[in-house]
């Protein structure tokens, strides 16, 4: 059974999480109805009719709430409507109606109810906005990303102290691959908040750099990797794609520098570096790739930079030294697929057939294991390919070699 998710004054619910606040609501919204009811007690043939279309409209609100409870999301869509076709005066009734639309994806449905809401005459400045923030919110879900923004955007300009707004804005425009807007929107959410996001900011310089990069615009994208450094001396990326950057002008001895600083910065990524310096072997000249591989320590350095550099060495034909270095690669991580691969590849080429099979025998026996170099330290998630927000928890900075 599905678990349905609500979005509730900004917040994200589910629905054991929402019983709660549904009863709260329930009761509130009741006691505020007899307390009405009670105060027209005088007209009492009036009052009586309204209150028995309250009464059905009523009934049927919490029928809806019941189904909903119960993960019957047609039934308290039914119910909902029920509700609101006895009851039009009342917005909560709606506000709910729409956020299951939208959480079945019927965005264009959630989306009339919205705007239903927001064309209401007398609706109070609270409600509104959080009718524009809900159609913001369908919005997004349903891809309509400019929309969305411009809802966000409505409600920051009618109130600047809109956390919820703020953050989906932020979150919107990094979606959107728009760094710039991310970034000034990621910046107004920190001051809202009282939060540091420096690493992430430098992360939008960096994504942004890498833009200009592709485009040829060197200048503004060597800008925009320093305006990262800037704002977080530890990003890495940043240092990675400027001395990319550095190379790609002709300047190979500043490359290496830049790329040093980054093995410096961040050990446990050197193996990126060393693929780089690999690759660039030409630019940079023997010596001073040699100097910098010689200064890669194989006794605390990482599986995958024990790999980089395996790879490396059997590459120009070291393949005794490669083997070394995967022998201790093995040691730390015989789960790793990969690892086993590549002792068996280095031991084929170098002509030791029996030890290959041998390898490959171990590789056999590590089949239960995996391939996944990375994981978040965050959510758990495991991947091959390195990527510095994690792809399921949507954290920077989370994801690092597995080292075991």
């Amino acid at each position: 059974m599905d678990t349905i998710i609500l979005s509730w004054q900004g917040h994200t619910l589910t629905t054991a999480g929402l019983l709660a606040g549904v009863i709260l609501f329930l009761l509130g919204w009741l006691i505020g109805w007899l307390l009405a009811r009670s105060g027209r007690s005088g007209e009492a043939a009036s009052a009586k009719n309204k209150a028995q279309g309250r009464s059905a409209s009523d009934d049927a609100f919490m029928r809806g709430i019941s189904h909903l409870m119960a993960d019957h999301t047609d039934q308290a869509i039914e119910e909902f409507t029920k509700a609101v076709t006895l009851n039009s005066d009342t917005v909560e009734t709606y506000v709910v109606l729409g956020n299951l639309f939208r959480q079945k994806g019927e965005i264009e449905r959630a989306v009339r109810i919205r705007q239903s809401i927001i064309a209401r005459p007398n609706l109070d400045l609270k409600s509104h906005l959080q009718a524009v923030y809900d159609l913001g919110l369908d919005y997004k879900k349903g891809g309509l990303f400019n929309r969305a923004a411009e809802a966000f955007d409505e409600v920051l300009k009618k109130d600047p102290h809109h956390v919820d707004a703020a953050r989906q804005t932020a979150t919107l425009y990094e979606e959107m691959r728009d760094w710039e807007a991310a970034f000034e929107a990621r910046k107004r959410l920190d001051k809202l908040t009282k939060s540091d996001s420096r690493p992430v900011l430098a992360h939008y310089k960096t994504e942004r750099g890498k833009e200009l990069m592709v485009s040829g615009q060197l200048d503004r994208a060597e800008d925009s990797f320093g305006q990262a450094i800037s704002v977080d001396k530890n990003c890495l990326d940043a240092y990675l794609h400027l001395g990319d950057l550095e190379l790609a002008r002709g300047r190979a001895r500043r490359a290496l520098g830049v790329w040093k600083k980054a093995v410096k910065l961040s050990p446990q990524f050197a193996h990126l570096v060393i693929n780089r310096v690999n690759s660039a072997e030409e630019e940079l000249g023997n010596k001073a790739a040699d100097g910098f591989y010689a200064e890669i320590d194989p006794e605390t350095a990482e599986v995958p930079t024990l790999m980089s550099l395996a790879q490396h060495y059997s590459q120009h034909d070291e393949n005794q030294k490669a083997l070394e270095i995967l022998d201790k690669a093995v040691k730390r991580a015989p789960h790793l697929l990969d690892v086993h691969r590549m002792r068996g590849q280095v031991l084929l080429k170098d002509g030791d057939r029996g030890r290959a099979l041998d390898a490959y025998g171990e590789l056999l026996a590590e089949i239960e294991g995996d391939w996944a170099r990375y994981q978040c330290g965050q959510c758990g998630f495991v991947s091959h390919q390195l990527t510095w927000k994690c792809p399921r928890c949507h954290q920077w900075d989370s994801m690092f070699p597995r080292a075991r």
